[in-house]
């Protein structure tokens, strides 16, 4: 189904984006600010 295809792209958006976040925690504290004003 078509939901069931967006749920997977979702999915796979976000556990890309973690596995970014995880990767460059340890440098990024300007790239965490920047990601907090674009959220707002």
């Amino acid at each position: 189904t078509m939901a069931a295809r967006t749920n997977a792209q979702i999915a796979e958006a976000l556990a890309t984006m973690a596995d970014i976040m995880a990767r460059d925690h340890q440098p990024g504290r300007e790239d965490e600010t920047r990601l907090e004003r674009f959220m707002k």
